[in-house]
């Protein structure tokens, strides 16, 4: 999809919203209560930033571009991730927990954001969707409470297609550079990723436990996706969760192939 389809996604997606039935609340087994609610005030202090420093990158990028459509993209994108940060603090709410103001791997994490370039701080989101389909889908199987199992189908449902945003993107962007600079970001994306799945898996690791799950599970489900994300990137097939649900031929021709691997 190019940016006007994109920019048409978001907002159509802004109407196309699951209703919650807040009033039921949410009840969760006491040995998954306190990890759970510990785990999720993390990811909703990651959800909650006010993305002003991405969109005035986005808007210079327009001036040398003149795609309005992406950067305006951009915005709605944003907006969607700040409704995850609100659905998740009615969540916490709920269970009488606590919101975080700050926590490290927040604060390292916009820190590195904010340091690179628009292209690289793309990235850095592209990372964090990949890492949070695999929590939200665990926790979605693991709670057990109808209200949080559809905050999190909701979530996903904007992930995966957050996910499939950005590959597109830097598909159309990659192509343009050279083996060399392809080989290298790539590379780097890679060790990144390595590292905060890593950081995740165990500071998480008491939920994902409690959830009926594991931290190694975590890792490997989440580099199962990370795969998943290479090869959109690579071929342009849109991303789908997983690689099985990858095609793996028959594409269109519409869609530009070139060799981002070092290989």
């Amino acid at each position: 999809m190019n940016s006007s389809d994109w920019l048409a996604y978001f907002r159509q997606n802004q109407r196309d919203r699951r209703g919650i039935a807040w009033h039921e609340g949410i009840r969760l087994d006491p040995p998954l209560r306190v990890p759970l609610a510990r785990s999720l005030a993390r990811f909703q202090l990651g959800e909650s930033s006010n993305g002003a420093h991405l969109k005035y990158r986005a808007r210079r990028l327009v001036r040398r571009t003149g795609d309005v459509a992406y950067a305006d993209a951009i915005d709605l994108f944003i907006v969607e991730e700040q409704e995850h940060s609100r659905l998740l603090a009615n969540v916490l709410r709920r269970l009488n927990a606590p919101l975080l103001c700050h926590h490290w791997s927040d604060s390292l994490f916009r820190l590195c954001r904010h340091l690179l370039g628009f292209y690289e701080e793309i990235s850095i989101l592209l990372i964090a969707e990949i890492i949070a389909l695999k929590y939200y889908g665990a926790v979605r199987e693991g709670c057990g409470a109808p209200v949080l199992e559809i905050v999190c189908e909701q979530i996903l449902a904007d992930e995966k297609f957050h996910v499939r945003f950005h590959c597109e993107r830097f598909h159309d962007v990659f192509a343009q550079r050279s083996r060399p600079v392809r080989a290298a970001w790539w590379w780097a994306l890679t060790t990144l990723f390595a590292a905060a799945s890593i950081v995740v898996a165990w500071d998480h690791r008491h939920a994902f436990r409690a959830l009926g799950g594991s931290a190694l599970e975590f890792l490997g489900e989440s580099w199962t996706n990370f795969l998943a994300a290479r090869e959109a990137i690579f071929s342009g097939v849109p991303f789908a969760r997983g690689a099985a649900e990858q095609a793996p031929s028959g594409l269109s021709s519409s869609h530009r192939h070139f060799p981002l691997s070092p290989a």
